[in-house]
């Protein structure tokens, strides 16, 4: 709406003319203002001849004139007309309080710090419900429900904090101001599961029994403290040496109560619940641990297993053969070995003479290894391979007396080099193993032939197997012409050269051994 200043000039009937000026509103109030719209409310707010009147603004806005005159809040300093802040006639929709809200300090303007949580609000609204900023109250039920119901007063802060969200804040309420300490395992119980239904007054604590089920029979009489300690709910420091017959030492020591403690009674069988119960229990073995062995060793468990140290059998000792269960064998589960034949077959009988005793286990390596030999040498095992040996290495075997003795070179050779693993039929069937038996003694067997064919397979006549290569080679039956000069200082390479051509084992590239004889062979004008 433009602003108009107009002076309307009223005409006489009788003709005459006469000037009279008229100030009419320069456009519409806003929508806070809207019920004083109309001429004949100007006096409301406009002076005549001084314009608005902050004495006016003021009749209507008394909230704020003593906050003025307390000197609190936004106006604490205002000391001037209303006007340079609220201008009026800029439209319906025109909002008459000018708030550079990111800049807005809340705490100096208002006294109340927007923090933690309130800090998050997004808008003023939120809490400003009204249109009025002074109507808001600092109190907690002013914005939230009591979900309490004034159960617990209105001091809500002395559980909430702004820091955390209200879920939040029942995790982090400080339990030592409670009439209830919360120690040990109950720091970590869920406040639901004792506030049930949010009730945190008139709760019973004076006794285990008000939250806690008895686990127990009711002939168990002894305060619980006796035995449980708050840190943890299952566990006990009952000391089991002192006030029982049965002290309970390694393995036994690390069990729960429940373990060995419990019982089905006639009376829990339809509620399908199992009871502790600390009386009449027997320290036999068989009381709580199943027998493995079926009868077959009897009763007498501790002869094998030691229960003050580990209920498997690691310090037994074969009284027979000790040599056999050393090495490799030591570390073998007995499981492994004694196979029981009692899973399919009714347990032995006993009688008062004694107990049947379990059948010996066979001490043959095929027992429990299969042949990786598919049969190529005998069942007699140890004979190359020893239970001392990683992974049951041969090493026993020696090729000293047999037909091929390694020496020289050939005694740093491995066994793989030689015996290589092939893909065959072997005397125990077709299959994949290393090859034993048989084997060729023929150095070409293993060495290729570098000569091409030139001399005969009897690799021996020059070399050996302390080194392959041939130190020295007595030329037979040309003694007098390697005596000459200084033919016998001479390298081999001198007279005999590379060559790549043919030869009696095919065509490639050798050392040429079969030479001329004569001078003009190697010295040529």
């Amino acid at each position: 709406m433009r602003t108009l200043a107009l002076t309307v000039v009223v005409l006489a009937r009788a003709g005459s003319v006469a000037a009279q000026p008229v100030r009419v509103s320069p456009g519409p109030l806003s929508r806070a203002h809207a019920s004083l719209e109309g001429v004949t409310s100007c006096g409301r707010c406009h002076e005549a001849g001084r314009g608005v009147s902050a004495v006016r603004c003021l009749t209507c806005h008394a909230p704020i004139a003593s906050r003025i005159a307390a000197r609190k809040g936004v106006h604490r300093a205002v000391t001037e007309a209303c006007t340079p802040c609220h201008r009026e006639h800029g439209g319906v929709e025109a909002d008459l309080r000018r708030i550079d809200v990111p800049a807005f300090d809340h705490r100096a303007e208002t006294g109340y710090p927007l923090e933690g949580q309130h800090a998050k609000v997004a808008t003023c609204q939120a809490c400003h419900r009204a249109r009025s900023f002074l109507a808001a109250r600092p109190a907690c039920q002013s914005c939230h429900a009591d979900p309490h119901k004034s159960a617990l007063g209105d001091a809500c802060t002395r559980c909430h904090s702004t820091e955390a969200s209200f879920k939040e804040a029942r995790r982090r309420f400080d339990h030592t101001g409670a009439r209830f300490t919360l120690t040990g395992a109950h720091r970590a119980v869920a406040c639901e599961k004792c506030h049930v239904a949010r009730t945190f007054r008139g709760l019973q604590f004076d006794r285990c029994s008000a939250c806690h089920a008895t686990p127990h029979r009711e002939s168990f009489k002894e305060d619980c403290q006796s035995c449980h300690q708050g840190t943890s709910f299952r566990g006990a420091t009952f000391d089991h040496g002192s006030r029982t017959t049965f002290p309970l030492a390694a393995k036994h020591a690390e069990l729960a109560c429940r373990k060995c403690h419990t019982s089905l009674s006639a009376d829990d069988v339809p509620l399908a619940r199992k009871v502790a119960d600390f009386k009449g229990l027997s320290p036999a073995c068989d009381a709580c641990h199943k027998d493995q062995h079926k009868g077959a060793f009897g009763r007498l468990c501790d002869a094998c297993h030691v229960p003050t140290t580990t209920f498997k059998v690691a310090s037994f000792a074969h009284p027979r053969s000790p040599e056999f269960f050393a090495g490799r064998h030591a570390g073998v589960a007995c499981v492994r070995c004694h196979v029981r034949t009692t899973d399919v077959l009714p347990a032995p009988a006993t009688s008062p003479g004694g107990t049947v005793r379990a059948e010996k286990p066979s001490s043959a390596c095929s027992t429990c290894h299969a042949d990786v030999h598919l049969g190529q040498v005998g069942t007699e095992c140890q004979r190359c391979h020893g239970v001392e040996a990683a992974r049951f290495a041969p090493v026993r075997f020696s090729h000293e007396g047999g037909a091929f003795p390694l020496t020289g070179k050939h005694g740093t050779v491995e066994c793989a080099k030689c015996h290589r693993s092939e893909t065959a039929t072997f005397p125990a069937g077709a299959g994949t193993a290393r090859r034993l038996s048989p084997m060729s003694r023929e150095c070409l067997s293993c060495h290729k032939d570098p000569h091409l064919g030139q001399v005969d397979a009897t690799c021996a006549t020059c070399h050996s197997t302390a080194t392959f290569k041939i130190p020295a080679y007595p030329h037979r039956g040309q003694e007098l012409m390697y005596r000459v000069a200084t033919h016998d200082k001479l390298p081999c390479r001198s007279c005999h050269k590379v060559e790549t051509g043919r030869f009696p084992a095919g065509y490639g590239t050798a050392l040429r051994l079969k030479v001329g004889r004569t001078c003009i062979d190697c010295h040529r004008k």
